[in-house]
This record gives structure tokens, sequence and C-alpha cells, in this order.
């Protein structure tokens, strides 16, 4: 299924449609609790529960990220 925003595919086991993603504000990032800006759950994942596949896509996903972050700012 594709993301109802950003059009990117999300995979296997989604299953909301765009209506139900506006509905439900389902993957909406416009008010993140103050404890989803904390990253420590995540170095606690990565550490213990990540496997090497799933580090190496992180890594791809935040090395692009950080590429377009840059090229904003130029």
């Amino acid at each position: 299924m594709k993301h109802w925003k950003t059009k990117e595919e999300m995979g296997e086991g989604f299953s909301h449609t765009k209506k139900e993603h506006k509905k439900y504000e389902y993957n909406y990032l416009m008010n993140v609790n103050l404890y989803e800006k904390n990253t420590m759950r995540t170095h606690y994942l990565i550490r213990d529960v990540w496997n090497k596949k799933q580090l190496i896509e992180l890594k791809d996903f935040l090395d692009e990220q950080i590429e377009e972050r840059e090229e904003c700012t130029l």
C-alpha cells in the first residue's frame, strides 16, 4: 500500500486507505509527543533488538535524510 501523503510504498501490513489515514490521523506527525522526540528508545532497539539488515536499512535512510537536508540549506 502507498502512504496517503508521500505516495511511497509502505509494504505489507498497512491496510488504511487515504480516507482512513486522514480520519484517524494515522502516521500523521504534526503533533509529536515529547517522549517521541527522545532517541533513547531507538538507541536501545538498535543495540538490543535490530539485526544487521535493519541497521543497514536505517543507515541508508539516515544518509538520504542528511543529504536532502544539506541540499536544502545550500
